[in-house]
C-alpha cells in the first residue's frame, strides 16, 4: 500500500512539474553540441539490432531514421545517445503485421517524449500499406509550446506538434493523451490492441497497471516491447517483468543494444 500511495503522489508531482517548461526556461546547448552528440550516437555499429532486423526481413531506412533522431533523440546528457529502440519497434511492427495479414492496427504507447518511438510507429503502419491508430500517453502536453533540450531550440519554444511538423504523413496517425496513465487510460476507446510499447514512468505499480490494461485487449501473438530492462537502473520494471513473467500467459525474449539497454519482447501465447 505504502508504494502505492508514494507511485500515485510521485505521478502527480511529475505531472504538475512536466505541465510547465519541463526542460528549462531557455535553451541549455547550441546546435554545434547536439551535432557533436548525434555525429558520436551515429558511429555506433549495434550487430545485434541489424541480426534481429535481419531475421525479420525489415529495417528502417538509416538517413530517415538518423534525420528523426536528430531532431527527437539527441539532447545534452552526459551518456551516448541511443536511439536503437526505434529500429526495433519498426522491425517488429512490420514482421507483425505482414504475419498476421492485418489491414488495421491498434497501437499503445507509454512515455511519448518528443515523439521518435510513435513517429517509428507510424512508419512501419504506411510502410506495410495499412490503416492504423497509435495511442501515446505522456504527461507532457502535446499543445504547449516549451524548449525542449533539443537541436532546434534556438529558433524558438515549440509544442510536440510543432516539434514533428516534417512528418506530417506519419503524425496523422496519432492520438496524442496528456497526463499519468493511471488517469487517462480510460481516454481510450478501444477494445483492441494489437501492439505496445511500455516507456513510462518506470517504477513497478505503473508497469503493472500499463500492462493490465493492454492485457485485457489482446489476444494469441499480440506483442508488448518493455524498454529498459536494467536490472541495476530500473530495479523496479526488472520485478514488474518478473511478476508478469510468473502469470504465464506471454512468451518472453531479451534483446539489447547495449548491455545497459535492454528491451523485452512479450508475446500472448493464449
Amino acid at each position: 500500500m505504502k508504494k502505492k500511495i508514494i507511485s500515485f503522489l510521485r505521478d502527480l508531482k511529475n505531472y504538475y512539474f512536466f505541465s510547465n517548461n519541463p526542460f528549462g526556461t531557455k535553451p541549455i546547448a547550441n546546435r554545434s553540441y547536439y551535432l557533436k552528440k548525434f555525429k558520436e550516437a551515429k558511429k555506433i555499429v549495434y550487430k545485434k539490432i541489424e541480426l534481429f532486423e535481419k531475421k525479420n526481413g525489415f529495417a528502417l531506412n538509416k538517413k530517415w531514421l538518423n534525420n528523426l533522431a536528430l531532431h527527437t533523440q539527441v539532447v545534452k546528457k552526459k551518456n551516448i545517445i541511443n536511439f536503437q529502440h526505434g529500429r526495433v519497434l519498426y522491425s517488429l511492427l512490420r514482421k507483425y503485421i505482414l504475419e498476421n495479414s492485418y489491414n488495421n492496427v491498434n497501437v499503445f504507447e507509454t512515455g511519448t517524449a518528443r515523439g521518435f518511438s510513435s513517429i517509428c510507429m507510424s512508419r512501419a503502419i504506411i510502410d506495410s500499406k495499412i490503416n492504423g491508430n497509435i495511442f501515446t500517453i505522456d504527461i507532457i502536453p502535446n499543445d504547449k509550446k516549451f524548449y525542449w533540450n533539443f537541436i532546434d531550440d534556438h529558433y524558438s519554444k515549440k509544442t510536440r506538434q510543432d516539434l514533428l511538423s516534417s512528418w506530417p504523413e506519419e503524425y496523422k496517425n496519432i492520438n496524442f493523451i496528456c497526463g499519468p496513465s493511471r488517469f487517462v487510460l480510460n481516454k481510450i476507446k478501444t477494445n483492441r490492441i494489437n501492439f505496445a510499447f511500455i516507456d513510462a514512468m518506470h517504477d513497478y505499480e505503473n508497469v503493472i497497471n500499463e500492462f493490465n490494461f493492454v492485457m485485457k485487449r489482446q489476444i494469441k501473438n499480440d506483442l508488448i516491447i518493455f524498454d529498459d530492462f536494467n536490472k541495476k537502473k530500473f530495479v523496479e520494471v526488472v520485478l514488474a517483468i518478473k511478476t508478469i513473467k510468473d502469470l504465464n500467459i506471454y512468451r518472453f525474449d531479451c534483446l539489447e543494444s547495449t548491455k545497459d539497454r535492454q528491451y523485452i519482447i512479450a508475446q500472448k501465447k493464449i
